[in-house]
């Protein structure tokens, strides 16, 4: 049904699929010769990520032997059979996951989520040989596209330090290596970067376009898709984020005072009127479900083979209500952004993660130590887009650290939180080293 799935056919194909996009991406440098991003970091970044997507290929593929990519790819190619044999017609792309799954018993998707990431990569393999090396490569492209559009909106927002953002949201070890594979990140990683683009182009640049609203609506609902505790976490502060940035236009004082309470109510109030069909399409995670899942799923990690190898840690235990998950949410936001700790790193797997941790918290601390505790504060509530930053960043770690006991699993996880986080940081340091002369409040109208 399929060959090898690294054969030595990719030494001819994957240089050659390569040099496509590498002449493409030099077109476009050739074409924006003042764009100082494209520039320096359109070609730089992606020989960075192709180099993580093809590590991350190879490691999957000869270190641990499976893998959810690999998975993803074989469920591909065997649907791809069926529809050659005659079995199955490309109505198939439309089908759900249930209905894959009894008819050709294709389980490792695990939901819909998963047969997405299959649909796609079934399609690629039509222009790719088959190939999952060149599949990958394409999955890394998609990638790529919406974290250098990620990597445009914070040099807008932080004129001047294109080379600390670009340090990190293009060559961050962790979101370029589990960030370009033939994953559910991938595609989650690509819609975020599109979706903070597009969002900053029509709300803060005025910029409307049909085209940014389409993109900004279809990569909302790539995420709802495939990963919609992503969107769970972000929405309540992406909107409080518009909120604050529409009322911000109103001159009036008096009236803003006022419009944004109501604004609020408003939405409290069509909240509580769609409440039921808000939690169905949530699913596993409705507000109803959500904490008993989370403390289900943790208890899972303690019970399983990878317990006593030193890739999985214990948070205790919580209640499964809100209280109960407020009282635990610093030790899941911590577990998240900062562990492992490099004490903790009994793998040598783990020893990379470990500093990654050990950067962010450095980070943290560091912007800490130079603004103040209270300019540090300060300076997430006082401003809508670190604000944004941060509290995604905080319940986003809360919910993936609370459910997710192994550190493996865990940096792949919290990959979505890390530029938000990171960007929150660099513009509270950005702000206080007067690198621009507007207010926190102000830096992003």
């Amino acid at each position: 049904m399929y060959k090898e799935i690294i054969d030595w056919i990719d030494i001819i194909l994957v240089p050659a699929y390569f040099s496509i996009f590498l002449l493409i991406l030099l077109y476009i440098k050739k074409k924006n010769p003042e764009n100082i991003l494209i520039q320096k970091y359109l070609v730089k970044g992606f020989v960075f990520k192709v180099a993580c997507a093809i590590f991350y290929a190879l490691l999957i593929t000869f270190y641990y032997g499976f893998g959810d990519s690999l998975t993803y790819f074989k469920d591909a190619i065997f649907i791809k059979h069926q529809i050659h044999v005659g079995n199955e017609t490309f109505g198939v792309l439309f089908d759900n996951y249930k209905t894959i799954r009894d008819a050709h018993n294709v389980t490792g998707g695990g939901g819909d989520p998963g047969i997405t990431v299959e649909k796609i990569a079934l399609l690629l393999s039509y222009i790719s040989f088959s190939r999952y090396l060149v599949v990958t490569l394409f999955f890394a492209a998609i990638a790529y596209s919406g974290m250098f559009k990620m990597l445009q909106t914070f040099c807008d927002i932080m004129p001047g330090w294109e080379k600390r953002i670009a340090l990190i949201i293009l060559f961050f070890p962790s979101m370029s290596v589990f960030g370009s594979g033939v994953l559910k990140d991938t595609l989650c990683m690509a819609s975020l970067g599109w979706l903070l683009f597009c969002s900053h182009q029509i709300f803060v640049k005025r910029n409307f376009k049909f085209k940014y609203l389409f993109i900004m609506l279809l990569s909302i609902t790539v995420i709802s898709i495939i990963k919609i505790y992503i969107i769970a976490a972000f929405i309540v502060p992406y909107i409080l984020y518009l909120l604050i940035l529409l009322v911000k236009k109103i001159p009036s004082r008096f009236i803003r005072r006022i419009v944004l309470p109501v604004l609020l109510i408003v939405l409290t109030g069509l909240y509580i009127i769609y409440a039921k069909e808000i939690d169905n399409k949530l699913g596993y995670y409705a507000v109803d479900k959500l904490f008993e899942n989370v403390k289900e799923q943790s208890s899972s990690y303690l019970t399983s083979e990878d317990a006593d190898s030193g890739a999985v840690f214990d948070l205790g235990t919580f209640e499964a209500t809100i209280s109960g998950f407020i009282m635990k949410m610093p030790a899941g936001m911590t577990a998240a952004i900062y562990r492992p700790f490099l004490w903790e790193s009994k793998k040598f797997i783990i020893v990379f993660s470990a500093l990654e941790s050990s950067f962010l918290l450095w980070l943290t601390l560091y912007v800490m130590y130079k603004t103040g505790i209270r300019r540090f504060f300060g300076s997430i509530f006082s401003n809508p887009f670190i604000f944004l930053c941060i509290s995604y960043a905080i319940l986003f770690g809360a919910l993936i650290g609370l459910s997710t006991f192994n550190f493996g699993t865990l940096a792949r996880y919290r990959i979505p939180l890390i530029p938000f986080y990171t960007m929150g940081l660099l513009n509270i340091l950005y702000i206080y080293q007067g690198s621009i002369p507007q207010k926190p409040s102000e830096n992003i109208s």
